[in-house]
């Protein structure tokens, strides 16, 4: 199946979606690279084993925010696709002339 290319408006849709998980990976993976030694001493805070915890869980909370953002722009991308295919024809088959023997189950 060829699908046709996305129009202005899904362009800029997909530009921005695509900026913005960058922005999400970039932070995930800044959140996910900081040190240790950066909450303080652990034996001096007790809660710094949580800091770690929440410090990976908020790293992979961005990483799979920015694989939603895409898969979610993408499902409306085809959303929209079958939206104008079925605004083209109601019976399923694409408007213009068509082809003989090319018609579908129903024509027959």
């Amino acid at each position: 199946m060829i699908l046709p290319p996305p129009d202005e408006s899904s362009q800029r849709r997909i530009r921005r979606s695509r900026v913005l998980s960058y922005v999400l990976v970039l932070l995930a993976a800044v959140v996910l690279s900081l040190r240790p030694d950066l909450f303080g001493d652990p034996q001096a805070q007790p809660w710094h084993a949580l800091l770690h915890v929440g410090r990976i869980a908020l790293g992979l909370v961005l990483a799979l925010a920015a694989a939603a953002v895409q898969v979610v722009v993408g499902v409306q991308w085809r959303q929209g696709l079958r939206r104008a295919a079925e605004e083209d024809d109601p019976d399923g088959f694409p408007t213009g002339p068509r082809a003989p023997g090319n018609t579908g189950p129903r024509a027959r």
